[in-house]
């Protein structure tokens, strides 16, 4: 898997990624050991074919997914194969996220209990003021911070029928994570409580669900 990468501005990869049919073919493809082409994705997740290449489209032009031409059988068009976009085709630096967590956590230091959560939470609230995210459900403002921190965000069956559960696939300071969660990690969960202050949702992070895998389960208003 790779890091999601951050497209040509926030607020594309929010419109690419608010369609749950959208985040499923980024799941598949994030989890695919070779090229897919359209046939493979309408078949693996019952979408038309029109329908596949309309959501490809639209997540092609937010630089999340890259397209390859292939020859096929016979003589005709070169046939599209695709898969998620490389962390070295971002237009942002690659050290986007890493200087934001370091920021936070300088504002962290020396403030005694709770100040890791109170840093991500001003984090979170500053990301909840930008355009991206000033409308939309909680569940859309969630992948599009996700992916802005870094993260590879997916889907996945909540606990409970109430409750939402978005995969975060490939944190990229999980190295530190594991060594510091009760700093890395509570930024984190203040983030997500500052981002989703406005909406009423509230958000559990869930860290290290799997050896590289955590995630946030989303109780929405």
């Amino acid at each position: 898997m790779t890091e999601m990468p951050r497209g040509v501005d926030a607020q594309r990869v929010h419109h690419a990624l608010a369609v749950p049919s959208r985040r499923r073919l980024m799941t598949l493809l994030r989890e695919a050991d070779r090229l897919l082409g359209v046939d493979d994705m309408a078949a693996a997740t019952g979408l038309s074919v029109a329908t596949v290449r309309h959501h490809l489209a639209t997540l092609t032009e937010a630089g999340l997914i890259t397209a390859t031409a292939s020859a096929g059988p016979g003589r005709g068009r070169p046939r599209l194969r695709y898969a998620a976009a490389r962390p070295d085709l971002r237009e942002e630096p690659a050290d986007a996220p890493f200087r934001e967590l370091a920021q936070a956590l300088a504002e962290a230091v020396g403030g005694g209990p709770g100040a890791s959560r109170k840093a991500g939470l001003d984090w979170g609230r500053r990301l909840a003021g930008t355009e991206a995210a000033q409308s939309g459900p909680a569940a859309e403002r969630l992948f599009a911070a996700a992916a802005r921190m870094g993260f590879a965000p997916g889907d996945a069956p909540g606990p409970d029928p109430g409750t939402r559960r978005v995969l975060l696939h490939e944190c990229p300071y999980r190295e530190l994570a594991r060594a510091r969660p009760e700093v890395v990690c509570a930024v984190h969960q203040g983030v997500l409580d500052g981002l989703l202050e406005s909406t009423g949702s509230t958000v559990r992070l869930l860290p290290f669900i799997g050896p590289e895998l955590c995630a946030a389960d989303l109780r929405s208003v």
